[in-house]
């Protein structure tokens, strides 16, 4: 297993491959021909990202809750972003990413929407809304969209549906959605308060112990950072080879060294 000194040290050798490419992604083909898909890939570059180098923080600072509550939500960000570039690879077009962002958007603001009413009910619990498109017409996300409509389409977007999707993929893809799905699981006492996680905690009291727990997810959010960037570089390089093709290359030689 490797060290977290070891981690960071590949991470920066990273971090130096993203300078040389990443001015030239806006001036890019792909730019031009798939906007929405390269705007999702940028998004879950930088959430990955940011989300990885807080796991990294956590480990520095001893902190096994953060580091699995945060493990959890990188590989939901990893899944979805699996998805945004597996809808591509099938099309070779924007039209799942802009269902992606159009839906997900109306989705989240359906979903506040609910939560106010709910709130508003512990005081007028007989409270119905009159007229829901009219309500959801109000927002700009949610314009021309029905409830149903959104409930409906955002369904595919749900963890275990992504999943699904995602095992249509290679096998050696599979055998890490298998891993990721296991730990998901397991991570899920972390974030909701559930006995597991204060198990878990008192298993890990041996420092030693724990040090190798830290630098086990470091590795594995590492490479799921990593391969983010690796897959966008993938989709970047069907258009502009000479452009990103070395870029792929030293990436993906740099995740493999682990």
């Amino acid at each position: 297993m490797s060290s977290l000194n070891k981690i960071i040290d590949l991470d920066n050798a990273i971090f130096e491959e993203i300078k040389i490419y990443f001015s030239k992604i806006s001036t890019s083909s792909f730019s031009k021909r798939y906007p929405i898909t390269l705007q999702l890939s940028n998004l879950f570059t930088t959430s990955t990202n940011f989300i990885k180098e807080s796991i990294f923080n956590c480990c520095e600072n001893d902190d096994l809750y953060g580091i699995k509550i945060l493990f959890r939500s990188l590989i939901e960000h990893y899944l979805r972003f699996q998805l945004i570039w597996f809808n591509w690879v099938k099309t070779q077009s924007d039209t799942e990413a802009k269902k992606y962002l159009d839906f997900t958007a109306a989705r989240e603001v359906l979903d506040s929407i609910k939560a106010e009413i709910d709130a508003f009910k512990f005081s007028n619990p007989d409270f119905k809304v009159p007229n829901w498109e009219e309500l959801l017409s109000k927002f700009p996300s949610c314009k021309n969209l029905s409830k149903k409509e959104i409930e409906e389409e955002t369904l595919k977007y749900t963890y275990k549906n992504v999943i699904k999707t995602l095992k249509e993929t290679d096998k050696n893809e599979n055998a890490l959605f298998k891993r990721l799905i296991i730990e998901y699981s397991k991570l899920s006492s972390f974030v909701h308060g559930g006995s597991g996680s204060h198990q878990e905690f008192l298993r890990y009291r041996n420092p030693i112990k724990r040090k190798e727990e830290y630098n086990r997810i470091c590795g594995l959010s590492f490479q799921m950072a990593g391969v983010v960037k690796l897959f966008s570089l993938r989709m970047f390089a069907q258009t502009d080879k000479d452009e990103f093709e070395s870029s792929y290359l030293k990436i993906d030689k740099i995740i493999k060294s682990l």
